[in-house]
């Protein structure tokens, strides 16, 4: 799968009930489960012994777990629990006919877009089990294999406040558009400033 060495490869089923049996989750994450997912397989195993990468300070494994849908979505909150419940980083490949979507989790689920299985394939950064996951998660979340300032994390969460950053100060614009007063005005415009300043900071460094 997605063009990882054979060395890598395990192809061991998980029974669905192992995660919403034995972790506590609400009823309609329950049913997501049941309903989403035709089943968990573990399609490979990337560590330092299956590919004679150098072992990294943060990550030893990642697990690919292909992710069989029973439709053409992808269940984000049973991908973050399964994630969540699991101390190795996980690759998620999600299939449905001959088309596969990848997500990993990072602060949140960040999910690729569809392609087909034949097509898809994975560079591996050979640097370190780290870089490994960096380079893995960046062509996820971004469709490059990683920046040479920053980690995968610390992208998205630049990206994250980012998003928070711009929302506020479009409400802030808002406001300042309604406001009648003119030393409140003065203030929201003062806090719009601020706000477009750490944006362009944020953007900077990117």
């Amino acid at each position: 799968m997605l063009g990882l060495p054979s060395t890598t490869e395990v192809g061991r089923r998980i029974p669905k009930e192992a995660f919403y049996g034995r972790l506590k989750v609400s009823a309609a994450l329950r049913q997501s489960f049941i309903d989403d997912v035709e089943r968990f397989t573990v399609a490979n195993s990337i560590k330092t012994s299956t590919t004679g990468i150098p072992d990294g300070e943060r990550v030893h494994e990642v697990l690919v777990v292909e992710v069989a849908l029973k439709a053409r979505r992808v269940p984000e909150e049973v991908l973050a629990l399964v994630a969540q419940a699991n101390p190795h980083k996980l690759l998620f490949a999600c299939t449905f006919n001959d088309e596969v979507r990848l997500a990993v989790m990072l602060k949140g689920i960040a999910v690729g877009e569809w392609r087909s299985v034949e097509d898809a394939s994975l560079t591996l950064k050979a640097t370190s089990m780290d870089g490994v996951w960096d380079s893995i998660a960046s062509q996820v979340a971004y469709g490059d294999t990683g920046s040479e300032t920053a980690t995968v994390d610390e992208r998205f969460a630049a990206d994250a406040r980012l998003k928070a950053l711009r929302e506020e100060l479009a409400k802030t614009e808002a406001r300042g558009r309604k406001e009648r007063q003119l030393a409140r005005k003065n203030a929201l415009f003062d806090q719009v400033q601020e706000l477009k300043r750490q944006i362009a900071a944020i953007e900077e460094g990117r």
